[in-house]
This record gives C-alpha cells, sequence and structure tokens, in this order.
C-alpha cells in the first residue's frame, strides 16, 4: 500500500495540484522546476545587483536599525550575527549540562 499525497505546486504562477510521484517533489512538472529555479536565479541577480548599486538595506532583525554597507551579502549586521551565535552556543551549554 502506497501513501498517494496530493499537493498544489511550489510554483507561483501554477495552480495545479498533482499526486507525488516522488516523498520530495515540489513541483507538478519539469517545466514548473525549470521556470521557478529560473525565477529564483533572476531574483538573485537583480537583489545583487541593487545592492551592489548601494539601495539602502537595513539588518532585518526585529531590534536593529543598522544600515548594510553594499558590500555586506547578509540581511542582517555582523552584531547581530554575533549575538544570535552566543545565544545559540549558551542553549547548547545549557542542553548538554541538562540544565
Amino acid at each position: 500500500m502506497t501513501d498517494e499525497i496530493i499537493l498544489k505546486c511550489a510554483y507561483e504562477d501554477c495552480e495545479k495540484t498533482f499526486m507525488a510521484q516522488r516523498h520530495n517533489q515540489k513541483y507538478c512538472s519539469p517545466e514548473c522546476c525549470k521556470d521557478a529555479t529560473n525565477k529564483r536565479i533572476r531574483n538573485k541577480y537583480s537583489e545583487t545587483k541593487q545592492r551592489l548599486k548601494g539601495k539602502k538595506r537595513i539588518c532585518k532583525t526585529s531590534k536593529c536599525d543598522t544600515v548594510l554597507s553594499r558590500y555586506t551579502e547578509d540581511d542582517i549586521c555582523g552584531k547581530c550575527v554575533s549575538t544570535s551565535k552566543a545565544n545559540e552556543q549558551e542553549l547548547l551549554r545549557k542542553k548538554f549540562r541538562g540544565i
């Protein structure tokens, strides 16, 4: 007995539903997969181009208003990255100590 899963195509411009033939299938057809991939590549290219031209970007964390440099590829500032890494390390320490 196979579990048949009916999904909606993950490509935004496609409204089709389909029966997944593989456990990790997201798109209804190879064409939708190709179109979604190309759209993602175009968007990334456009974002990079705008960033390098100097489009103003602000750190995406909720408590920070730092304006990011055009050379910073991330969407969060270095201060927020180090804070989140420190918090993550502290949680791991507590977990391994059994606290």
